[in-house]
């Protein structure tokens, strides 16, 4: 079971130094996976690299928080990350260098023994399990029993002292079971819920929420997370794009290409995963270069705010919303969240 550590007193000279801005790279170690998930954004399954490879980008991406001055986070995911032979080196790396780290899972592979095996890990901040409804509705997307499993592995998970998160893509086919959903995963116990809009990635556009349908989920979402229970300590997270329209202080703002990196299993790197726009390959070229040159990653750095958002009250908070889910639809991550009804 994992330990709480005592943090080691701070040297005054430390103390000193300004808080390191926290970067995340969502790596995804091999593109392989166990399900086959009807929304999935996965078109190629044999993509990976080898573990020679793996231990050379994991340094690439050391040298590439050291010279930016970040603390660096990774998120390993797939595919299926347990299916990677090399996922424990890589954690025990983490482990060494200091580097926090996290696990996004369909959760069907966590026995026991992998749940000990994870609950050794230091570095380890949280595993992240996909939820995409009611077991029927879930079991439809992933295949039949997978549901169970899912919530099986979470359970394994909790046992060995692991946050547990549950992750929810919202979409017309399954967005009014969003508060089923959120009462089965309080009376699981998991530590924290989060949800967002499905982003289609060259598939079809129909399943995407509209505007109303945004707003349904908005208001249920802020509801659960001002809702207090005795028998409940699960916390309904709003930390993402546009939740702020219901009311409270959790302002978003995309952080692609800024302090979020993706990288695929061929070695490819994107400013994140749902805005597929490649940077270049850090097989080929290391990553630090690709970024010190990348014009893409200059543009998104800057923050600008969409034209149609100039006059906006909350433009400065939001600065646009989902560049993701407007590229998508339009072509142009530069246009304003096609779902914001803040007037």
């Amino acid at each position: 079971m994992k330990q709480q550590q005592t943090p080691a007193p701070r040297s005054p000279a430390a103390a000193e130094q300004p808080p390191r801005r926290k970067h995340v790279l969502q790596w995804h170690i091999l593109h392989r996976c166990n399900l086959r998930c009807t929304h999935c954004y996965q078109e190629d399954y044999a993509a990976a690299c080898n573990g020679e490879q793996l231990m050379q980008l994991f340094s690439q991406y050391l040298a590439f928080c050291q010279a930016n001055g970040f603390r660096g986070h990774i998120n390993f995911t797939g595919g299926e990350p347990l299916l990677s032979p090399d996922l424990f080196r890589l954690l025990a790396r983490c482990d060494e260098s200091g580097i926090t780290c996290g696990i996004l899972t369909n959760g069907t592979l966590i026995d026991r023994a992998a749940a000990e095996r994870l609950g050794k890990v230091r570095s380890l901040s949280f595993v992240q399990v996909s939820i995409d409804g009611t077991r029927k509705t879930h079991d439809r997307v992933r295949g039949a029993g997978n549901f169970d499993k899912a919530f099986a592995g979470l359970r394994l998970l909790k046992e060995q002292g692991i946050q547990t998160m549950a992750a929810f893509t919202c979409h017309k086919g399954n967005y009014r079971e969003l508060p089923q959903v959120i009462r089965t995963v309080r009376r699981k116990g998991i530590d924290r819920f989060w949800a967002d809009r499905l982003i289609p990635m060259g598939s079809s556009q129909e399943d995407i929420l509209s505007t109303a349908e945004f707003q349904e989920v908005v208001q249920c979402l802020t509801r659960e997370h001002n809702r207090r229970t005795y028998f409940s300590h699960t916390d309904v997270h709003l930390n993402r794009a546009m939740q702020f329209l219901e009311g409270g202080n959790c302002y978003y703002q995309c952080a692609a290409g800024d302090t979020l990196l993706t990288l695929l299993a061929d070695g490819t790197l994107l400013p994140c995963r749902r805005l597929p726009i490649p940077i270049g390959n850090c097989l080929e070229t290391d990553m630090l270069t690709l970024c010190q040159e990348s014009p893409l990653l200059r543009d998104l750095q800057s923050h600008a705010i969409p034209q149609e958002c100039i006059h906006c009250a909350k433009a400065l908070l939001c600065r646009g919303g989902a560049k993701c889910l407007t590229y998508a639809v339009t072509g142009d991550w530069h246009k304003k969240d096609i779902n914001c009804y803040y007037r």
